[in-house]
Parts: C-alpha cells; structure tokens; sequence
C-alpha cells in the first residue's frame, strides 16, 4: 500500500506468491519477501503453504541476522 500510494503501482508484482518467492525485489532499497498469508484453519488445511511460509519466515529471520 506505501508503494500504490507513492507510485501509483504495487512494488510487487500481481502474480503467484509461489513464483515470487524465492525473487528479490526491492522497495527504496528495502527487501521485500512476498509469503502467504496463513490464518484462522488454513494453516491446518493447506500443508505446502504452511512449509513455505515457514521457510520463508526462516528466511527472514537469517537475513536479520546477517544484517
């Protein structure tokens, strides 16, 4: 949404998350990770998101650190 506003496009892409994944995009030189978004019961349903979402918080987590 701060990207929309201030260009008047989405810094990422409209296409699927699972495509996106493993992609660096950058926002003002921010790094954006594009992941699910898993809530309420679908974290139960749909087990390959929730690996991937796990792999991508894991993901984040190594780049913090290496920050």
């Amino acid at each position: 949404m701060i990207s929309k506003k201030a260009t008047g496009k989405n810094a990422v892409p409209s296409i699927s998350t699972y495509k996106l994944r493993n992609t660096e995009i950058l926002y003002n030189g921010i790094r954006i990770l594009p992941s699910y978004i898993m809530t309420g019961q679908n974290i139960l349903i749909e087990k390959s998101k929730f690996e991937m979402a796990s792999e991508d918080i894991a993901t984040m987590y190594r780049l913090i650190k290496e920050y």
